[in-house]
């Protein structure tokens, strides 16, 4: 297993003001042995992982179950960092149980939440707060071990702690896709004058965006593919929400909300069909943001159009350490609602996975591991 490293002498288990005792020396976990996809998920015991000078151990409480995690399984990008038996899992929320030696920012027994993408802390773009750019970015659950098990290791500088009120749970469903949105419609600067068409809104990513984008004063127009995810998008408050299953030729719908077209379009997926029609809905001088391409990732797109309509596409990924708390404290406010889906035991975490390939999910899927499985 990845991240295996001998237990730091400062690793020890303790919560609140209960008896430090030793760590133990296997988990449970829900890792892959081989490439291939979700077949390849099964139960294994494996050694609690060690933590670094700079990292903490975390005993998990719940992680959130991502395409991502589906991509990395399937091996169908090539990830030099990958060993196996690998753990998935991005954004796990638990308790601290562990220190490394040179950790001071983290207590035993502290409620924390990962953010999953981690910047190397000390290139130009992450001294400037841009660590989401980051060249020597690393996931949790991607590039190493992630949280589908009962304790992860990470560095303490990508752990954050969960405000008061805030449940695992929900810190869980907002870690990933939040912060995500936040820094995307940050870099592209959308205001209270901005139009968005955000395609996918009732997704992950696209749900975030959606409520962030309101939050910031700006109108949506939500783009689905069912009435049923339709349903979903107008009770977050979106006024206007298009079924583009119903209607494949969409752009004259949103053109008649907004005849000059929208000024933001955010691209959740890079579906082919849709990424065609919704470039003819955006305004002069518009910004596209790409945030996925997992419906993709090739596209078409005219040059001669990009250049006479003075349109800026801008790709987005991952998140700033800066959104990332400005995040949790909407959260802690009650300004974010993010929709839990379903929650699932450990053992169940494959059930999860195959409702979010299909099309029934409204919103984010949880792993509980205090349920039994």
């Amino acid at each position: 297993m990845s991240d295996a490293r001998p237990p730091d002498p400062r690793a020890t288990v303790g919560v609140g003001d209960a008896a430090i005792a030793p760590l133990p020396s296997t988990m449970r976990a829900m890792a892959i042995d081989t490439l291939g996809g979700l077949d390849r998920l099964r139960p294994m015991d494996l050694p609690v992982p060690g933590v670094g000078p700079d990292e903490v151990l975390i005993r998990v409480a719940t992680v959130g179950i991502n395409r991502q995690d589906l991509v990395t399984m399937s091996g169908r990008f090539p990830n030099p960092d990958l060993r196996l038996p690998h753990v998935p899992g991005l954004d796990p929320a638990g308790v601290v149980v562990g220190l490394g030696s040179a950790v001071t920012d983290r207590e035993l027994g502290e409620r924390v939440v990962v953010k999953p993408p981690i910047g190397c802390g000390t290139c130009a773009l992450c001294r400037a707060g841009e660590d989401d750019a980051c060249p020597g970015l690393k996931s949790v659950g991607v590039h190493r071990q992630g949280g589908l098990a009962e304790y992860v290791a990470v560095p303490s500088r990508s752990v954050f702690a969960i405000p008061d009120g805030v449940g695992f749970a929900e810190a869980s469903a907002a870690a990933h896709a939040f912060p995500v949105a936040l820094t995307m419609l940050r870099r592209v600067g959308v205001t209270a004058d901005d139009t968005l068409l955000v395609p996918g809104a009732a997704g992950s990513i696209g749900g975030a965006t959606t409520q962030l984008a309101r939050l910031l004063g700006a109108r949506v127009i939500g783009a689905v593919g069912s009435p049923e995810r339709a349903d979903a998008v107008r009770a977050l408050g979106v006024e206007h929400v298009i079924d583009y299953r119903a209607n494949p030729a969409f752009a004259p719908l949103v053109r008649a909300i907004v005849p000059d077209g929208v000024s933001v379009y955010v691209e959740t997926s890079s579906d082919p069909v849709i990424w065609s029609e919704a470039l003819k809905t955006v305004a002069r001088r518009a910004r596209v943001a790409v945030i996925g391409a997992h419906a993709g990732p090739v596209v078409e797109l005219d040059l001669n159009w990009l250049f006479r309509q003075r349109v800026s596409i801008i790709g987005c990924s991952g998140s700033s350490r800066a959104c990332f708390g400005e995040t949790l404290g909407m959260l802690a406010d009650g300004r974010l609602r993010p929709a839990i889906d379903l929650v699932v035991p450990l053992g169940q975490a494959s059930v999860a996975y195959r409702r979010l390939m299909g099309r029934d999910h409204h919103g984010k899927s949880i792993v509980d591991l205090s349920l039994p499985s």
